[in-house]
């Protein structure tokens, strides 16, 4: 586990050069929404369950958080590429059957549309799992053998507030069971702010 938590980071800080291409190189300049590329920060609160055939009874979305980085590179005049790397604390509870703690580096890679102030986003995302666990759980719900690799859809929309900062929301349904074996896939509900540094 050690050892893939090792190479999840450092995958994580590769991506994050990649994401990143000018910034070693660029001096500091003015935020303008305009300009053919810009790179930020963002965070904000998760809202997740797990949808399937073995779901936990009776659950209710768990809270959790997510935070990371992304760039957005213009494509025309309304039409944006916003790649993202996000470390997203998901899972599901239940008060009666306890509840599962998962996590993943989400790489989405969205589409944005923006008309005035507003924008609309659409696009796929890779999950890279971090963290399983389970707490209070019967031994028949417990589950095993998760998958390494999620994917997901994900659309959503927000309000730029400011010259530097949206607000998003944003729902994310997964495309594959996050288990062998099992129908079970991720649903989560998004709420955030994004920060454009440069």
């Amino acid at each position: 586990m050690k050892k893939n938590l090792t190479h999840i980071g450092s995958l994580f800080l590769f991506l994050c050069c990649i994401l990143f291409p000018s910034a070693i190189f660029a001096q500091e300049k003015a935020l303008n929404l305009d300009q053919d590329a810009y790179y930020g920060v963002k965070a904000g609160l998760n809202f997740a369950e797990l949808w399937g055939e073995h779901a936990l009874p009776e659950s209710d979305r768990k809270v959790g958080y997510s935070i990371g980085v992304y760039g957005t590179y213009k494509i025309s005049k309304n039409l944006k590429l916003q790649p993202e790397v996000i470390w997203s604390l998901q899972g599901e509870n239940s008060e009666k059957s306890g509840r599962y703690k998962i996590s993943y580096i989400n790489i989405p890679l969205m589409l944005k549309w923006a008309e005035g102030s507003f924008y609309y986003e659409l696009g796929p995302q890779l999950g890279l799992l971090t963290i399983s666990t389970t707490e209070s759980v019967p031994e028949e719900l417990k589950l095993k053998n998760f998958e390494t690799f999620d994917f997901s859809l994900n659309a959503g929309f927000g309000y730029q507030v400011a010259e530097d900062w949206a607000i998003g929301l944003r729902y994310s349904q997964g495309i594959s069971n996050i288990v062998s074996n099992r129908d079970l896939k991720n649903s989560v509900i998004y709420v955030g702010l994004a920060y454009q540094l440069f």
